[in-house]
């Protein structure tokens, strides 16, 4: 029998939590990791400025967690046009060296915003939600909200009632991805999330 995988999520929203969670299932699903041997903890955070503030809050209190109690970490924040390498490193040097989780943290850094993770692949979003047809992946802007707007019309042309913009059906986009990697190929921060994330589960039952 397998140990269960004890998971703790630090998100900034339900869009989120529906696409990030539906991605650690489906490459814990390629390792060869029964779902039922996950065990999910999901805190949200409110996002907006303050979001590295309630990062730190949040590395502060997991300080006090045993290190038995957490396999690892997920933390999601946007990229919000500053990069994925630059963000993660943000982030990295909010969490000390004694850290009990200081070594066992996948980022994932949708730049800009989540909803671009969303829309990357034109098949699955159509597969997914049941769209007449999906929109193009718009070139990257920065602009706030743009990829949300982008989401939600593409939902609302097809009649998709949506009362959470999408995220209702992040699980069924994700499922509908036909291959994680050559996706990864259109954008860096998704690769090194899929590629982190595998090596975090193999080491953990390398450890087993």
């Amino acid at each position: 029998m397998v140990d269960k995988i004890r998971i703790l999520y630090f998100l900034e929203d339900r869009a989120q939590e529906g696409f990030i969670k539906a991605l650690v299932k489906r490459v814990a699903s390629e390792e060869s990791i029964a779902q039922d041997s996950l065990i999910h903890d999901v805190r949200s955070a409110r996002g907006g400025s303050r979001i590295i503030t309630e990062f730190e809050n949040f590395i502060r209190d997991t300080g006090r967690v045993r290190a038995t109690d957490i396999d690892f970490l997920v933390v999601a924040i946007d990229g919000n046009c500053k990069g994925h390498r630059e963000r993660v490193e943000q982030l990295e040097k909010k969490i000390k060296s004694d850290h009990p989780f200081k070594e066992r943290v996948v980022y994932a850094v949708p730049d800009p915003h989540i909803e671009r993770w969303y829309l990357m692949d034109q098949r699955a979003l159509k597969v997914g939600v049941g769209l007449d047809r999906a929109p193009n992946l718009p070139s990257y802007k920065c602009r706030r909200d743009y990829y949300k707007q982008v989401l939600n019309q593409a939902l609302k042309e097809s009649n998709v009632n949506s009362l959470l913009g999408g995220a209702e059906y992040a699980e069924r986009i994700v499922d509908s991805i036909i291959n994680l990697r050559s996706l990864g190929q259109q954008n860096a921060g998704f690769q090194d999330f899929i590629e982190d994330l595998k090596r975090m589960l193999r080491n953990i039952f390398g450890e087993r």
